[in-house]
């Protein structure tokens, strides 16, 4: 199960995931992305992951164009950092920052 919140504000549009991001909660995502791509230009569009507790490797092709079209990843467990710093490379995934409270 995965739960999809989107906060649209002047500066930023935010998609906030909780719970596992595996099966039809990927094309949801994509879904939910294309849709809102079109209405965030010019702001920077945030993927939190700060409550995802695992991400199949079907969801890591969508990550990854997610990455390459400047989506920026929040993460905060050591396993979602390493799954999003994976997808990430070659290119240093600068983009990648971890929450308050996380683990080091």
């Amino acid at each position: 199960m995965l739960k999809i919140t989107l906060h649209d504000s002047a500066q930023e549009f935010r998609i906030t995931l909780e719970g596992r991001l595996s099966g039809p909660w990927v094309a949801e995502l994509e879904q939910c992305w294309q849709t809102a791509s079109s209405t965030t230009a010019g702001r920077k569009t945030i993927l939190d992951l700060g409550e995802v507790d695992f991400v199949c490797q079907d969801a890591e092709p969508l990550l990854s164009r997610m990455h390459a079209q400047g989506v920026e990843f929040v993460a905060a467990t050591p396993v979602i950092c390493a799954v999003l710093h994976d997808i990430c490379e070659p290119a240093p995934c600068a983009t990648v920052k971890k929450t308050a409270g996380s683990v080091p």
